[in-house]
């Protein structure tokens, strides 16, 4: 074979260096940084979190306000009086709504019978009880005297039933 000479390879020179290291790609080459961390899991999270306190602050104020929800519905109150003590046989007043095992105080002033002369006459209230199952009075100031024309009050204790009742609760007054 004849002596083949080859070309020399010409010589690369590296990329000139910056002052803290590399100076970036070199002339005419194009660079692409690395993808960072997709942060799409972050909006997710936000959302369910506040779905979740929606939901939360919802059951809350339904638990709260939700009617049927006090456990003692009382729709109406009678009062029963056999001996008609102070008028009061066939009165009623309005209902409430309490919670079970609870002590509600109640108080009434108590006047007498209407006379035919404008006034109200003198009457007395013995004894205050009640004949709804699972209800019962405590505490009343009887024997009351009422005098004539005068609105003494009559306080007592009602307690409820431990169980949830709905329906009209009757006073027996003698």
């Amino acid at each position: 074979m004849v002596g083949s000479t080859s070309a020399p390879l010409p010589q690369s020179t590296p990329p000139p260096m910056a002052a803290g290291g590399w100076a970036g790609p070199p002339a005419g080459g194009s660079y692409s940084p690395p993808p960072g961390p997709q942060r799409r899991a972050r909006p997710i999270v936000v959302v369910f979190v506040v779905i979740l306190v929606i939901i939360l602050v919802l059951a809350v104020v339904s638990l709260t306000f939700a009617p049927g929800n006090s456990g003692i519905q009382v729709t109406g109150i009678n009062f029963d009086s056999p001996d008609n003590a102070c008028g009061l046989d066939g009165a009623t007043d309005y209902g409430f709504n309490a919670s079970t095992s609870q002590a509600i105080e109640f108080s009434y002033a108590i006047s007498g019978n209407n006379t035919t002369s404008g006034g109200t006459a003198a009457c007395a209230i013995n004894s205050i009880n009640t004949t709804t199952p699972g209800f019962s009075v405590t505490g009343a100031n009887v024997p009351l005297q009422i005098p004539a024309n005068s609105s003494p009050t009559l306080s007592f204790q009602l307690n409820t039933p431990g169980s949830p009742y709905t329906g009209v609760l009757t006073f027996v007054l003698t």
